[in-house]
């Protein structure tokens, strides 16, 4: 509606079409610099669950209560929302587990969801207050068992 009125008054399509661009790109640094957003590697290790596959696929994720949101795309619009049941697993990332884009030590997180999927997030290590905010007890307890991973399997 707002595009066809602009059109009414004259204003080119390039105009239009820069003016789109720039507010797609202003919705996603916004969305990026939300504190309760992190970057994230999501897959599922067991089960299924619509639009998540059992490879990396790299996203924003935020949660919403225990609902995990990943966002994706220019504008961060492609979102997927994972109902999330409880917190499994915390560990370093290993060699094996292929994570890339999350720095030098990246954290993995196993969940198990509402559906009985298991859900891995992986994140980066100063992401993990955003990245576990609804488990923080639980997270806790697991960060105290928590090993590093020796240094032949980096």
């Amino acid at each position: 509606m707002a595009i066809a009125i602009l059109a009414m008054l004259g204003i080119e399509a390039g105009v239009i079409l820069a003016l789109i661009l720039v507010l797609l790109v202003v919705k996603r640094v916004m969305t990026i610099r939300h504190p309760a957003v992190f970057k994230a590697r999501v897959r599922l290790s067991d089960g299924q669950f619509p639009g998540v596959t059992t490879a990396w696929k790299k996203c924003y994720g935020a949660w919403v209560t225990t609902v995990f949101t990943t966002r994706k795309g220019l504008p961060l619009n492609i979102a997927d929302v994972l109902p999330v049941a409880q917190l499994d697993d915390l560990r370093e990332a290993a060699l094996g587990d292929d994570v890339k884009g999350l720095g030098d030590r990246p954290t993995i997180a196993s969940f198990t969801m509402t559906t009985g999927a298991k859900l891995e997030v992986a994140m980066a290590a100063d992401e993990r207050p955003a990245g576990l905010k609804p488990w923080q007890t639980q997270a806790q307890q697991l960060a105290a068992r928590l090993r590093p991973v020796p240094e032949s399997l980096k």
